[in-house]
């Protein structure tokens, strides 16, 4: 017989697992980001494949110049604006603070919302 034992963290996780995330405006940037698909270029857990790794970026770069790149793009270096974009531009606060998060620590890559 095996028996199987996780524990439970402070934090919220179990067994060694992220803890999800919960913040209703965190929920929404996870999964904003998600259908833009930014993975595609700034790899799964956006710590860069093909482009910059935005946790990086966040972490290094002020507010406002992170809102100015996502926003205005760098369309010679493949990086396409989202300032007609709502679904980015209304949301750019929580995806901010996603990828600051992410850069402190405190979100972790493999975070999920619960569902």
């Amino acid at each position: 017989m095996l028996v199987v034992v996780q524990s439970a963290r402070a934090d919220g996780a179990v067994g060694g697992a992220a803890p999800p995330l919960t913040d209703p405006g965190i929920i929404s940037a996870w999964r904003t980001l998600r259908a833009a698909d930014c993975a595609r270029c700034h790899g799964k857990d956006y710590e860069g494949l093909a482009a910059p790794s935005i946790v990086d970026y966040a972490r290094t770069e002020s507010r406002e110049t992170f809102a100015r790149m996502v926003l205005d793009g760098n369309v010679a270096r493949g990086m396409p604006a989202y300032r007609l974009n709502p679904p980015i531009a209304d949301h750019l606060d929580d995806i901010h603070r996603y990828f600051m998060g992410r850069a402190d620590g405190t979100i972790q890559a493999d975070s999920r919302p619960q569902r």
